[in-house]
């Protein structure tokens, strides 16, 4: 009996000698989810951790090579501005050239027959000024050998050089702001400088163009006497007594516009509006005269006459 109770328990014992998950398995309690299928309140794993350290790394390592690049980069963009600096000294080198004999060599009015004779030696003048300034602050960037920023305020300085004073002014007011250690006196002189030249170049620009031909008035006879002639061939010789000999006269208000090849007569100064002119009685009749304004071109007198309103100096007469 005993034997056979230890028996039936020995086959229990062997019936339920099964692996502890299986039983769960079998009786439906495994609670452990399979690997694809996802529980409640569980985040599915998409891998967003590994792209996000591969984008970091990438950062990081643009962040590094710009550092490492950075000297090399800005010493190219020197180098690249220092040449453009003496490519523009050598631009403004050849404009000194140009200006310096039209200003040396060259006449106020070198075709004296147009109609809009103008001296534009002031204004010649002025950019002249502008292109020295623009060669010598070049110079001095480039022979300073200086870092970027200095390179950059001589190109600034070099292609505004059209607008010199203004430069030129700011230069020197730099000069006294970045020396505090300097002497007040002569920090006051240097921006009392810088004003004086911005204001008094800017009043060179704007009055040089202001040198055009413009009527006049004399106030004696006596500045009118001599000889006079055109590019075109007019000569007029006015006497202290009145009279006048001339060759090829042509315009002058003439109705039939015909040239005289040689004329005398009497001449008198007539004053109209504040301005002077000449007018020439050919064989003394006065149905038979012309009539010369006079104008001021520059240092010079010119006595101007034309068939035609809208142009007042057609025909220019230039002393001799």
């Amino acid at each position: 009996m005993f034997s056979t109770g230890a028996g039936a328990d020995a086959d229990s014992d062997i019936a339920t000698d099964v692996p502890a998950d299986e039983l769960l398995v079998g009786a439906g309690l495994d609670e452990r989810a399979p690997a694809d299928e996802v529980g409640d309140g569980e985040v599915p794993e998409t891998g967003a951790g590994d792209e996000e350290s591969f984008f970091g790394m990438q950062s990081e390592g643009v962040v590094l090579t710009g550092i490492a690049l950075g000297p090399g980069l800005r010493r190219l963009g020197r180098v690249c501005l220092a040449a453009a600096l003496g490519l523009g000294v050598l631009f403004w080198l050849v404009l000194v050239l140009l200006y310096g004999y039209r200003v040396c060599f060259g006449d106020g009015a070198s075709n004296p027959d147009m109609p809009n004779l103008v001296d534009d030696r002031p204004w010649t003048a002025y950019y002249l000024a502008g292109a020295l300034w623009a060669v010598a602050v070049g110079a001095w960037g480039l022979a300073t050998r200086g870092g970027y920023a200095r390179l950059a305020w001589c190109f600034g300085c070099l292609v505004t050089a059209f607008f010199w004073p203004l430069g030129l002014a700011a230069s020197l007011a730099v000069v006294a702001i970045r020396r505090p250690g300097a002497a007040m006196s002569r920090r006051l002189l240097l921006t009392g400088l810088a004003v004086l030249v911005a204001a008094g170049g800017l009043a060179w620009r704007v009055d040089a163009p202001a040198t055009g031909p413009h009527q006049t008035a004399v106030s004696s006879d006596s500045a009118l006497l001599g000889s006079w002639h055109s590019r075109s061939g007019i000569t007029l010789e006015l006497r202290p007594d009145g009279t006048f000999t001339a060759g090829s006269l042509s315009g002058g208000g003439r109705r039939d516009g015909d040239t005289i090849a040689s004329a005398s007569g009497r001449w008198e100064s007539e004053s109209a509006d504040g301005h002077s002119g000449v007018r020439l009685l050919v064989d003394g009749d006065l149905s038979n005269s012309l009539y010369f304004d006079l104008y001021e071109a520059g240092p010079d007198l010119v006595l101007c006459s034309t068939n035609d309103t809208d142009e007042p100096c057609e025909t220019v007469l230039r002393r001799t």
